[in-house]
């Protein structure tokens, strides 16, 4: 069909008259393509806006990668402007922001340094003050990028070229979500858990006909950042099938009792990108307008902190909650939904797509980089074989070759000659007259035939590579693995069914107060048992090897009282008995990860405190590894917040041990350090800090030591020392001189090459203490089998550790405390 031809009038010299249906088709058009295709948009392949991988790109260039030391935003904003995306550069810092802010990104891919906004709404700092960097897993979207994985086109003014998209190595665009709105177009995709996601695609790799709902049995949903529960009902397995469907996000909310008859409502997670002071406002507002409903609501607090969130409405004496909470509710945004609505740009145009299809284009899209990148790697490993087979000739006759270079005019003849005389190509021929005098030795030669050989076996395996779609898909499988092993991080979000599911946590009288026991094990995981079965079993395992079933701490509790649990970071967790989940006491148990979302990577329990009506009264000190020691009031850590700092630590310092001051005077801190160095210091002069305090010095360390232990000793009983190489003493404690703290103190054992100081511990009565083996089983030890020994002296292995592990070359003894044999 001809095309129409365009009737333009021309009115006057600078009046040109054109039709509506003409102007708005050579006009809106390219307008709406460009915004959808080139600005609102993510790609279905990386997950990102052309401004994003712009961003990630000049950092990239810049070398701003996660071992590098920070630069200015205004810097990588500057290039990213002036290289790849000529916009306001508004527009590219609060891309660059947004990347940075674990808020909204439920896996960062920039690192920033400075101020870079709040869930409370506040902006980030002007670009001059800020600091940024790439992390670690936004390596992984460019990763192989250099290796022809993906196109590239010219930049906007054609001066350069930039990627049209990124490889990609993760799915970005379900783990970090999107949103957007373009021309007749918008997207609002929701993040999700990349461990899931991982195990989602992997499943797709080896099934491709797998249905949705065995994929959801993977995917359980949305996981955002700011945690929350999501209710999803069967409105999630609509959006996931069509690509567009609605949820619904709740706060996590907890009711505390307060002053005995007066209640909190404390918030401590929100839904997915609500302000929290917003929220707060609103419900101020919401009590002045609905004074009836709301009368019994005190006063708004919000106590947030940098160790998480907590914002408290207080009600009055006798307040209704479940009255409360429904209008809460209903007219804030404590509970709110999010529209699904899964866009992207797929085979270079957008498309709605459900949770498979969005899978099925990303896998696919792997699988043609990994063909890419192999390809690559195939070439230049065939261009290096073909450059070592001429090196290896040349080396076998070195002679001839030395002498046709030598009796040559000039170096093209030279080269000439050497192509003639051994049927090289000119590459080969330019690569042994580049060769180094060095190379023709015997071991260069058996170096240059080795890396030959190498090379062959590696051409063999990536042509197998090549010509295989199967092998295509498990490297694909594997490298997503490995990805998810190293970035895995827990579920945030609860997702429950129903409204009914998405339980308040309260205090109060409707807890069951039942007597249990917690059991800490060696392997820093917690076990609620019902005394019953305590009683049941606990003879048996006192006596069996299983790791977890060595205890550190056993405390017998009742199910209405909490836990102040301080770990090696100098934090202090409070969790609530109840909610620990209820096991058997052979079980393993659940880390400290699994009962608190404010657990960080590596922080483990050091002290475990119960607290009931009554809170704990006198002084607790602190011991760090670097020789610090704190004394506080421990009133001041009756608080009700789920996490806050204990003790404030110095870069690369942990705690590593924490005890009631028992106030005898006639007592001394004993310090012992991995390298055998003890000090009996004196505790006259050791002041009471507040509760982020660093404390004073306790001990004077020598380079690269550090304390191992610390017991509150007199001139009474025994020092027991452990070292890792299984060997035992017992030191008089009479015969260890108290002095002043922050001494060098004296030498208490003496160490071979390469052992040190594990574990130490007091004994005025004999009891068993638990030494772990290599191969991680236990043997009880009774503190009257260790000799005493002078203070200098060596320790000796035991006879119960070598006659039940003869065969075993070398032994080692974590550190354990006394307790580990307590018996309730």
């Amino acid at each position: 069909m001809a095309k129409k031809k365009e009737e333009i009038v021309l009115v006057d010299q600078n009046v040109i008259e054109n039709s509506m249906e003409d102007v708005l088709h050579n006009s809106m058009i390219p307008y709406a393509e460009y915004v959808i295709m080139d600005r609102a948009l993510p790609r279905v392949e990386d997950g990102l806006k052309p401004v994003q991988r712009r961003i990630l790109y000049t950092m990239l260039e810049l070398g701003i990668t996660p071992d590098k030391p920070y630069r200015k935003s205004a810097r990588i904003v500057g290039d990213c402007l002036g290289k790849y995306h000529p916009h306001g550069d508004t527009s590219v810092y609060d891309a660059m922001v947004r990347m940075a802010q674990d808020f909204n990104m439920r896996m960062t891919l920039v690192s920033g340094h400075g101020n870079f906004g709040s869930i409370d709404g506040d902006s980030a700092a002007a670009m001059r003050y800020t600091e940024a960097r790439l992390t670690p897993l936004a390596m992984e979207l460019l990763r192989d990028l250099d290796k022809d994985t993906v196109k590239f086109n010219l930049n906007f003014d054609d001066t350069l070229k930039e990627p049209d998209v990124l490889p990609g190595r993760f799915p970005n665009l379900l783990v970090n979500g999107a949103s957007g709105i373009a021309v007749g177009l918008a997207t609002n995709i929701p993040p999700h858990n990349l461990g899931e996601v991982i195990e989602g695609v992997c499943a797709y790799i080896s099934n491709p006909k797998i249905t949705l709902g065995e994929m959801m049995k993977i995917i359980k949903g949305p996981d955002f950042p700011s945690g929350g529960y999501l209710i999803v009902g069967e409105e999630l397995e609509k959006a996931y099938a069509t690509g567009r469907g609605k949820v619904t996000m709740r706060s996590k909310i907890t009711i505390e009792n307060v002053d005995g008859d007066k209640k909190n409502i404390v918030i401590t997670e929100l839904p997915y990108q609500v302000n929290k002071a917003a929220l707060l406002q609103k419900i101020l507002e919401l009590k002045e307008n609905k004074k009836e409903e709301l009368a019994s609501v005190a006063d708004i607090v919000d106590e947030s902190d940098r160790k998480g969130m907590r914002a408290v409405i207080k009600l009055k004496k006798d307040a209704n909650v479940d009255a409360i909470l429904p209008i809460l509710l209903k007219y804030s945004d404590l509970e709110c939904t999010f529209g699904i609505n899964m866009v992207a740009i797929a085979n270079g145009k957008p498309k709605q797509m459900g949770l498979l299809e969005i899978i099925g284009y990303y896998v696919e899209y792997q699988r043609e980089v990994v063909l890419k990148r192999t390809k690559y790697e195939l070439n230049s490993a065939k261009e290096r074989c073909h450059i070592l087979e001429g090196l290896v000739i040349a080396v076998t006759n070195i002679d001839e070759v030395i002498k046709i270079i030598k009796n040559a005019e000039n170096t093209t003849a030279a080269r000439q000659s050497l192509r003639e005389r051994f049927s090289l190509s000119e590459k080969q021929a330019q690569a042994i007259l580049d060769l180094r005098l060095a190379r023709i030795s015997k071991l260069e030669t058996f170096k240059l035939e080795e890396e030959l050989k190498n090379l062959r076996a590696l051409i063999e395996k990536l042509t197998a590579i090549v010509d295989s779609k199967k092998l295509q898909m498990n490297i694909v499988k594997t490298e997503l693995n490995e990805i998810k092993k190293q970035y895995k991080s827990e579920r945030q979000t609860v997702i429950v069914q129903g409204d009914e599911d998405a339980s308040i946590s309260k205090f109060d009288d409707s807890i069951p107060v039942e007597p249990t026991v917690i059991a800490l094990s060696s392997s820093h995981n917690f076990k609620r048992v019902t005394e019953k079965n305590y009683n049941m079993t606990a003879k048996e395992i006192s006596s069996s090897t299983g790791k977890n079933d060595v205890f550190v701490e056993l405390i017998k509790a009742k199910t209405n009282e909490a836990l102040l649990v301080f770990t090696n970071l100098g934090n202090c967790h409070r969790l609530n008995i109840w909610e620990i989940p209820e096991c058997k006491l052979k079980e393993k148990g659940n880390p400290l990860k699994n009962l608190t979302a404010h657990a960080q990577q590596g922080e483990v329990p050091i002290c475990v405190i119960k607290v009931g009506e009554e809170f704990p009264t006198g002084n607790m000190l602190f011991f760090t590894k670097d020789g610090l020691v704190k004394k506080t009031d421990f009133a001041e850590y009756n608080m009700m917040r789920p996490v806050f700092q204990a003790i404030k630590l110095k870069e690369g310092d942990k705690l590593i041990k924490m005890f009631f001051d028992g106030g005898d005077e006639r007592t001394t801190l004993c310090f012992v350090t991995k390298e055998g160095i003890c000090l009996n210091a004196q505790r006259d002069d050791i002041p009471v800090q507040g509760r982020v305090s660093v404390g004073v010095k306790g001990i004077q360390l020598n380079s690269g030591d550090e304390v191992v232990g610390v017991e509150l000793i007199d001139d009474e009983g025994e020092i027991v020392i452990g070292t890792t190489d299984g060997n035992f003493k017992r030191v008089i404690s009479a015969f260890l001189e108290p002095s002043a703290r922050y001494r060098k103190g004296v030498k208490v054992c003496e160490l071979t090459n390469g052992e040190y100081i594990s574990y130490l511990s007091y004994v005025k009565e004999p009891y068993d203490f638990a030494v772990e083996l290599d191969d991680g089983s236990f043997v009880s030890i009774n503190t009257e089998m260790v000799t005493i020994k002078a203070r200098p002296k060596a320790g000796s292995q035991l006879k119960a550790i070598k006659d039940k592990f003869m065969k075993n070359n070398g032994i080692s003894c974590e550190t354990l405390s006394e307790a580990v044999m307590l018996r309730i």
